[in-house]
């Protein structure tokens, strides 16, 4: 049975590598808003550039 996923081992592997090197930027950004949280900064602009970073290495 096929369900659309990649074919090829190098394929998954290159998905899986990316998908990795994108959660790496989220976590980034993740650390740097909370600690600007953490600092006194607004948390709902804390909470708008998190979804913005989400976006980005999602894309």
């Amino acid at each position: 049975m096929d369900h659309g996923g990649p074919k090829q081992k190098s394929d998954r592997d290159r998905i899986r590598q990316k998908r990795g090197a994108a959660n790496k930027e989220i976590a980034k950004a993740a650390r740097r808003l909370v600690k600007a949280w953490f600092d006194g900064a607004h948390g709902v602009t804390c909470i708008a550039a998190l979804a913005d970073a989400v976006k980005k290495a999602d894309a």
